[in-house]
């Protein structure tokens, strides 16, 4: 089976949650595990939440985002890519501190840690001013998940 699903991302906060929602349409379409769906839900919800939140400067000129999914040979693949500031999520996000109790850990950096957690593999490059993102999940290991 392949399939794909290429959208733009505007920088209003609501953004991240209709792309989110396009995804589950999309993973319901193609049947996918449940458990899939819901760890890139997550992913995608907290990265183009930051990416909307921190990439641009105020009053940037042509901020573009967009997102390229791919279904194929029993994977799906992600391609997160943003003209903003550079932010490498694998070197840049804030490790956090997970032996401190929720009220005594920093705000922010869980979501970039937990997105890392959920994913199979996560690569980041910055080519010619562009953030470029890649999330990767095997299907084939989650099957079992369907009900």
């Amino acid at each position: 089976m392949e399939a794909r699903l290429t959208l733009e991302v505007g920088l209003d906060m609501k953004e991240p949650r209709r792309v989110v929602e396009r995804f589950e349409q999309f993973a319901l379409e193609h049947e996918l595990p449940m458990g899939v769906t819901f760890k890139f839900q997550l992913a995608l919800d907290e990265l183009l939440t930051n990416v909307v939140s921190y990439a641009f400067e105020e009053g940037v000129r042509d901020p573009v985002i967009t997102l390229d999914l791919q279904l194929a040979d029993d994977r799906l693949e992600a391609l997160l890519q943003d003209n903003g500031r550079p932010f490498n999520p694998m070197r840049d996000a804030p490790v956090p501190d997970l032996d401190l109790s929720a009220e005594d850990r920093r705000v922010g950096g869980l979501g970039i840690h937990l997105t890392k957690a959920f994913v199979h593999a996560l690569s980041y490059e910055r080519v010619d001013g562009w953030n470029r993102l890649n999330l990767v999940q095997p299907i084939g290991a989650h099957r079992e998940d369907q009900t």
